[in-house]
């Protein structure tokens, strides 16, 4: 019932027991980041952050070596292989993250208004640095959370179409606890999530999905100081201000939540359908068990 005739936990099961193990790893890391930072905001981020990756990359490790018998290249089979061209993809997302964030943000600024107030001290550098850390590990935490090991077994367990709608509505559902949560953002939310995990099924990899995210939250966070799903902790230099109608602005959820923010998700769909983009060769090393833990793309979505 548990595992096939080989001794290997079903991909149903280790769904469910790499969520659990997820669900676990995001509420002990985050009350231990409590414990630390107290009410400092950034600095529980700064620690969070981080931890929540070390976290998730050693349970799903563990849990790929004791239910699925790979024993070597772990983190390759999570999505992260070093192979040649992740570097390329890493970069490809980020700047089409950038550039989606910015084909977002013009329509507010011409049909509404959008200021920009900046701080620059020493302190406020030393603060920017921080959130990029933040943003960097954040990005890739939800990644491992929402595209990594437990979409790949759920892919495995009840294909890809299934699996992505799971996890792109537990996207969505999960930024609902964002300050200025609305129903647009929670369905513009799981259109990103939709984007990204089709990004991670035409690559076979997190890099191009990783890159996305950390440009996306840093380009619209710190560059350009407006808010990334209700939260401004990362707007330490500059302080972006909207105003115009909720639709186009997205209040205080942001450019998530608006009009133009849902353009240009639309249009990362198209790129990520259209792009030339080719899965990531695993290293020689692993077994064929572990090219098998990889899901694979059909020819229609190529």
């Amino acid at each position: 019932m548990f595992t096939d005739s080989e001794g290997r936990l079903r991909p149903a099961w280790a769904f469910v027991v790499s969520a659990m193990l997820a669900g676990a790893a995001f509420v002990v890391t985050g009350y231990l980041a409590a414990a630390v930072a107290g009410e400092h905001v950034l600095w529980f981020e700064v620690i969070f952050r981080p931890l929540l990756v070390l976290s998730l990359l050693t349970g799903f490790s563990w849990l790929l070596t004791i239910a699925d018998h790979v024993e070597s290249h772990r983190i390759a089979a999570q999505g992260l292989p070093f192979s040649a061209g992740w570097a390329d993809q890493f970069c490809l997302g980020s700047v089409i993250g950038t550039l989606l964030v910015v084909t977002g943000v013009i329509p507010i600024a011409i049909l509404g208004r959008l200021t920009f107030h900046t701080t620059f001290s020493a302190h406020s550098l030393a603060r920017a640095a921080l959130v990029v850390l933040v943003v960097v590990t954040g990005a890739l935490a939800e990644e491992l959370m929402f595209r990594g090991y437990p979409f790949q077994r759920l892919v495995e367990a009840i294909g890809a179409a299934g699996a992505i709608l799971v996890f792109s509505v537990l996207f969505g559902l999960v930024h609902l606890l964002n300050p200025g949560a609305s129903i647009w953002g929670l369905i513009n939310t799981i259109v990103i999530g939709v984007f990204l995990a089709i990004a991670y099924l035409r690559t076979r990899a997190l890099w191009f999905p990783w890159g996305f995210h950390f440009a996306w939250n840093l380009t619209l966070g710190l560059i350009l100081g407006l808010p990334v799903s209700g939260f401004r902790v990362f707007n330490v230099i500059v302080h972006g201000t909207t105003s115009g109608p909720k639709w186009l602005t997205g209040g205080g959820y942001g450019l998530e939540a608006a009009a133009p923010g849902a353009f240009a998700i639309a249009m990362g769909l198209l790129i990520v359908g259209l792009a030339s983009l080719k899965p990531l060769a695993l290293p020689l090393e692993m077994t064929e068990e572990c090219n098998e833990l990889q899901p694979h793309v059909s020819d229609s979505s190529n």
